[in-house]
């Protein structure tokens, strides 16, 4: 069997199958290899022949080159475009595109376009190759949600990654506590919390501090007395030190007030949808914040995911299948959006400590067989499909399923209990005893009148003799097992010596 890859796939008969070589003719489609400073197209237009016509051109990424990107595609009636997400230099190209009615635009992940070996690497060559797996649609598109979402997307990334920042920053000045010798993360939850902050501004200043100092900055909240935190931060900092921290408790300031006004727009921004961030709200776990992040992810149709799988697929919450020759190796969730994933296993943690609710039931009752971040992830995807389905209904979370969950949880556990308990009671002999006394006394009741046990013994005891069975020693000890021992023979020294 000889074939080459350019030729199409060698069956077990010794013919190749041109399907994948030959295209299909009256389809139009686009390649694009995007890169930062200019862009590879390449236009196949299928005829049945094994390459089709190739029309290929070269595109400054300038945002006014973009629109003859655009006007060029349209003249040659290619309805379909396909581009690698490589970073976000696409963005630009697919904002562009998707204003045009009847364009079909997929951006396919840079893992499923990879080129097939023995094939030169040139981004000319990528951009053919492209458009081969786009006219043969052999590339599975990423989601790309709307552009209002967009929009809010940039503002609630850029919330995470600020929260992010103000994070760090607290670290910093922990660490630069620690150097100096101040225990302060011992006495206080939080450093910079009311109570910390007022601290660490005055020590910054003065560069230790009394315990009538502590006492003027002490937070009614706090547990420590001022002798306590006094002993914690007994000492002198430097100036040197004191200076950094002050520079690293405004920046601290800096982040909180960018972190309020970030947060504000975005509560301007999801203005529009504030039912459904309403039905959101009612699952356990997700306040207004996660919400709006999850809104920004995903979306509210919904409509590019056929069921709730597809998307707890999409964002890495199921395990992919692993099976071969009949045999299932571990699985384990794929890598997927960040964001979504990581956001909703916070949420899932957070509905893990409400009270009386399918979510916590469900994971305080299959932890210990699963182990913790298996399950917490069960719970994430268990609130995904949650989100799916109430988004889709345009419904509010029913509380009453949680009340019915819970009853069947504690029937089940009283049902095992019982269980339990009537075993118990049927393997002790006092419970034995008791039975044996109520059935004696129904057998008086109905005029049956039973022998003691002494008595009965006797009159068995009287027939044996009779029939001249002899009746066992009770005294007599049992008898060994095993084989019986031989006796001794006498030796000849002993016989002479009795002799």
């Amino acid at each position: 069997m000889q074939g080459t890859k350019e030729e199409g796939i060698v069956t077990e008969a010794g013919t190749t199958v041109e399907t994948m070589r030959l295209t299909i003719p009256g389809v139009i489609s686009c390649g694009m290899d995007v890169h930062n400073e200019k862009i590879d197209v390449c236009v196949r237009i299928g005829d049945g022949s094994p390459d089709g016509k190739l029309f290929e051109r070269t595109f400054s990424t300038m945002r006014k080159v973009l629109f003859e990107l655009r006007d060029w595609l349209i003249s040659m009636k290619c309805s379909r475009v396909l581009m690698e997400s490589t970073g976000v230099f696409w963005m630009p190209i697919y904002g562009i595109l998707e204003e045009v009615n009847g364009m079909n635009i997929g951006v396919g992940n840079s893992r499923d376009l990879k080129n097939s070996p023995g094939r030169p690497k040139t981004d000319k060559e990528d951009a053919r190759w492209l458009s081969r797996l786009c006219m043969f649609g052999l590339v599975l598109k990423s989601f790309i949600v709307g552009r209002p979402f967009r929009a809010l997307r940039e503002y609630t990334r850029y919330h995470k990654k600020l929260v992010q920042d103000r994070a760090r920053q607290i670290n910093r000045i922990e660490r630069l506590l620690q150097i100096n010798g101040f225990k302060l993360s011992t006495v206080l939850s939080s450093i910079t919390g009311a109570t910390g902050m007022r601290i660490l501004n005055k020590l910054a200043d003065k560069g230790t501090l009394s315990v009538l100092d502590i006492r003027a900055e002490l937070d009614y909240r706090c547990k420590h007395t001022p002798e306590e935190i006094e002993c914690a931060i007994n000492g002198v900092m430097k100036q040197s030190s004191c200076l950094l921290l002050k520079l690293q408790i405004k920046k601290i300031e800096t982040c909180n007030r960018e972190i309020d006004e970030v947060y504000d727009l975005m509560l301007s921004m999801s203005e529009e949808y504030s039912q459904e961030i309403k039905i959101l709200e009612s699952i356990p776990g997700i306040n207004t914040l996660s919400a709006i992040y999850i809104i920004a992810e995903i979306g509210t149709e919904l409509s590019a995911f056929q069921t709730a799988n597809y998307l707890a697929a999409w964002a890495g919450l199921s395990p992919k299948d692993n099976k071969s020759a009949d045999k299932v190796r571990p699985k384990k969730t794929q890598k997927a959006n960040q964001y979504i994933k990581s956001l909703m296993v916070q949420c899932a943690w957070a509905a893990t400590k409400t009270r009386d609710t399918r979510l916590s039931h469900w994971f305080w009752q299959n932890a210990p067989r699963l182990g913790k971040k298996k399950a917490i992830t069960a719970v994430a995807r268990k609130l995904l499909c949650y989100i799916y389905a109430m988004l889709k209904d345009g419904t509010l979370y029913d509380k009453s399923l949680d009340v019915a969950y819970a009853e069947n949880y504690r029937a089940k556990k009283l049902d095992a209990a019982q269980k339990i308990i009537g075993s118990q009671r049927r393997s002790s002999p006092s419970d034995n005893r008791c039975a044996n006394n109520d059935v004696d006394q129904l057998a008086s009741k109905d005029g049956i009148n039973k022998e003691p046990e002494a008595a009965i013994k006797q009159s068995d005891s009287k027939k044996q003799l009779e029939n001249g069975i002899k009746s066992p020693d009770d005294t007599a000890t049992p008898k060994k097992r095993g084989r019986p021992k031989k006796s001794a023979t006498p030796s000849s020294k002993d016989l002479i010596v009795s002799a």
